[in-house]
């Protein structure tokens, strides 16, 4: 017996459409708090030596607290659109699992931060 695949409706694709731009909104935020985080790395590892002590620090905690506010805006980002589609049927990445990565990076970026402002005050 041959099985009969049924066509997507516009509205189903519309709305895995809409699911795919906010999963590719999220990793954008993503990618922006991972750049920032290692370019805050870069700078105290690079610059180091080469501009006063308190700029330093300052431009390198204003680039990790950046990096850590856009893993956290990725997960409310991400989480505004998700709670409203949520009741359809759609495959989506599960908001536990987008809170969970934002959270584990954030917490990167903090430590990251301390370990940078206790490695440079020696």
């Amino acid at each position: 017996m041959e099985e009969k695949l049924c066509e997507p409706d516009a509205i189903s694709m519309a709305l895995d459409r809409t699911v795919l731009a906010n999963e590719r909104t999220f990793q954008a935020w993503i990618r922006t708090g991972l750049a920032a985080l290692v370019s805050g790395l870069g700078v105290a590892k690079f610059l180091q030596g080469t501009m006063p002590q308190a700029v330093l620090v300052t431009v390198v905690s204003v680039l990790i607290l950046f990096s850590t506010l856009a893993f956290l805006l990725s997960a409310w980002r991400y989480s505004h659109l998700h709670l409203r589609i949520v009741y359809l049927d759609i495959d989506a990445t599960p908001m536990w699992l987008a809170k969970s990565i934002s959270t584990v990076l954030a917490a990167c970026s903090i430590i990251a931060l301390v370990g940078i402002l206790v490695a440079l005050s020696y």
